[in-house]
């Protein structure tokens, strides 16, 4: 069985207060915590305390059930200021997953942005908290990013579904499709699945990325995926299969707003330099 192990502690953050549980018991005879993991899960949740635990449960027997694929794993959960007992539940039933905990709610943006920098995995996958895909996409992904060098992986949802698949609600393929519109033709061209919550990195990738990332909101992946493009990352879109409806806090109302100030403000932050690029090169005729 691959162990599930946390991260050793690496200092206070602003605005944040972590919680680490260290895995004591079950590990073989001369292996510490501090030898480096092949692969870091990050899974954001926003009260989540009815369904967090099954997701957990399940990531943790199918990565666990695979230890020639994944190797050595960390789980990180990053409860994004939940007003419900979701900390409570991962520390109880989960103590070998690393908690960080969010003092109040800043965004799915900013609670992947924390657990990717705290990952510590050679490959760095974040996942809804709904864990709504078929995990064998996981492995795709990972021979992908480690046998063909791919820098970044992300999830592709199917444009149609058979009657036997899961069905979003019509009012959330209807924003989905607006969305994906908009961003294909004014920010990634070519990308028709922005958002689906799953996506994978090679770690000098996710530093890089998420070290320079900025926005806090829903809109997170379309910068991360802007900025990959700019500096020429090498993508791969995967298929994932839908094995259950996916939860989402996204509402028209509070969120649409908000999500496209972002995305319009990249090519200024872009062309401003708030960016730093890996290469100054790279993007000069872009």
């Amino acid at each position: 069985m691959a162990e599930l192990i946390p991260n050793r502690f690496r200092g206070s953050v602003t605005g944040e207060r972590r919680v680490y549980h260290r895995l004591q018991d079950g590990l073989p005879m001369g292996v510490g915590t501090d030898v480096r993991p092949r692969t870091s899960i990050v899974v954001p949740c926003y009260n989540a305390e009815t369904f967090i635990a099954s997701s957990l449960e399940r990531l943790e027997a199918y990565v666990g059930a695979r230890p020639e694929v994944f190797g050595r794993t960390e789980l990180i959960v990053v409860d994004d200021g939940s007003s419900d007992r979701t900390s409570e539940v991962v520390s109880l039933k989960f103590p070998g997953a690393t908690l960080v905990r969010h003092a109040h709610n800043r965004g799915k943006g900013a609670a992947v942005r924390a657990g990717m920098l705290a990952a510590t995995g050679s490959f760095v996958f974040f996942v809804d908290a709904d864990v709504p895909f078929a995990l064998p996409a996981f492995e795709r992904m990972l021979d992908y990013l480690d046998r063909k060098d791919f820098d970044v992986c992300i999830g592709t949802r199917p444009g149609r579904r058979d009657a036997s698949a899961a069905q979003p609600r019509l009012a959330r393929r209807l924003a989905s499709a607006i969305f994906t519109e908009l961003v294909s033709r004014l920010v990634v061209t070519g990308v028709r699945d922005t958002q689906c919550g799953l996506k994978g990195f090679r770690a000098d990738a996710a530093r890089y990325l998420f070290s320079q990332s900025c926005v806090d909101n829903f809109a997170f992946d379309v910068e991360i995926l802007y900025l990959a493009f700019k500096n020429d990352f090498d993508l791969k879109r995967v298929a994932v299969r839908l094995e259950v409806n996916e939860r989402s806090s996204v509402s028209l109302l509070r969120h649409a707003g908000p999500m496209l100030a972002q995305i319009l403000m990249l090519p200024l932050r872009y062309h401003t330099r708030r960016y730093a690029l890996l290469d100054s090169t790279r993007g000069e005729s872009q």
